[in-house]
């Protein structure tokens, strides 16, 4: 089995904040680049021999949307 580490970690980009896990990378294994998911700074896909798993816990941020509606008909 493998082991694996979680630590919280903050984008130095937008202060989003993550969940990291370090998990032991396979020998040979490529790593793909990984980027910030609310301001896509680029983040260390690597930590020494350990790949590292970034997870948005709460997602990024948005305004609500508020649906216009026309003003109801009086008298009609």
């Amino acid at each position: 089995m493998t082991e694996s580490h979680q630590t919280d970690f903050t984008c130095p980009g937008c202060r989003a904040r993550y969940k990291v896990v370090r998990v032991k990378a396979e020998a040979g294994r490529p790593h793909r680049p990984v980027q910030c998911l609310v301001c896509k700074k680029p983040l260390a896909a690597t930590d020494g021999e350990n790949i590292l798993k970034y997870f948005l816990p709460t997602g990024p941020r948005t305004q609500k949307r508020v649906e216009k509606r026309a003003p109801p008909k009086w008298g009609s």
